[in-house]
């Protein structure tokens, strides 16, 4: 095993991959399914390992051709790519636990199912999402936030004692600098999200230009810094209480939003795309909140398997 894969959810998540692409049996799937189900890092691990595969495959592709030979020897091929696509990804998060064990950084973590909500040292509000992590570097001359997975929800303070030392927040490829602030990052497999609701924050990607991204602006970060520019979404702000507050929004966009935090797949038939919704439901209990729509709107809820749900026509 390359000793890039620095963590035991992605040595396994790497190895079930290696096993996937070889050609596993229902068994074998059906046993990836429940370890996948055990702990919620299995599945960021296993998010992360597909987004870098995906990203590195093309160029790799003449190692996998040879490599078809022999299964054992795929499965070899298959984890020292990954593995050093991996080391790519992850040499500022091996950084950053170097940092926390020098520091004594403090990590602040939700469980699936919670928000948690902090006032740092410098007077900012931090809020955390549901299944999140962050280190926080607030002191003498750093001031810095490092978002390990999950989202983050920020409205930056203004201390007197830090005045004049910008805060970062760290995401793979990128360190973004808010200027009074408020505003919302995500991870999302190896890529991130900015969305800005108040105020400018600058954008200063590992590779390529500076970026200031304006209240009503977002952007997407890739994993080596390449910023693609997207519209504000509204709901990446407004989820500290834990409740979906809605207003004529099509239901696709609920369901796509209830599906942030769906264990297993939850996807909306397209012929419903005209039906709107006015509605306050539980954004982190995607079962109570699909009851609740199936009993006000003209919809069903098909679950084939405990892992795959969709919203059809009634």
């Amino acid at each position: 095993m390359s000793a890039a894969l620095t963590s035991p959810a992605l040595e396994q998540a790497a190895e079930w991959f290696a096993l996937r692409q070889q050609g596993w049996s229902d068994d074998e799937q059906q046993h990836w399914y429940a370890w996948l189900q055990a702990d919620a890092r299995h599945a960021d691990a296993w998010q992360r390992v597909e987004s870098v595969w995906q990203s590195f495959a093309p160029l790799s592709a003449p190692a996998a051709a040879s490599a078809l030979g022999a299964a054992g020897r795929r499965r070899r091929q298959v984890l020292r790519g990954l593995g050093g696509a991996l080391a790519i990804g992850g040499v500022s998060l091996l950084g950053l636990r170097g940092l926390q064990l020098q520091r004594g950084l403090q990590t602040q973590r939700t469980a699936g199912g919670h928000t948690g909500h902090w006032t740092l040292a410098d007077g900012s509000q931090l809020w955390l999402n549901a299944d999140s992590e962050a280190a926080i570097d607030i002191g003498g001359d750093r001031r810095a936030i490092h978002l390990l997975r999950g989202e983050l929800l920020l409205h930056t303070g203004h201390q007197p004692a830090y005045a004049g030392l910008p805060l970062t927040v760290h995401v793979p490829g990128a360190r973004l600098q808010p200027i009074g602030t408020r505003f919302a990052v995500g991870r999302e497999g190896q890529e991130s999200r900015l969305d800005v609701f108040e105020g400018v924050v600058r954008c200063l990607p590992q590779f390529g230009t500076a970026r200031d991204v304006p209240a009503g602006s977002a952007v997407r970060i890739g994993p080596m810094g390449g910023l693609v520019p997207l519209e504000a979404d509204p709901l990446r702000g407004d989820w500290q209480d834990g409740r979906l507050q809605v207003q004529d929004m099509p239901l696709i966009r609920v369901i796509n939003e209830l599906a942030r935090h769906h264990h297993g797949y939850l996807g909306c038939d397209p012929r419903l795309a005209a039906l709107n919704v006015t509605a306050v439901l539980p954004r982190l209990d995607s079962a109570q909140s699909l009851q609740l729509l199936a009993r006000a709107l003209p919809i069903r809820v098909e679950q084939r398997w405990p892992w795959w749900t969709v919203v059809r026509p009634l």
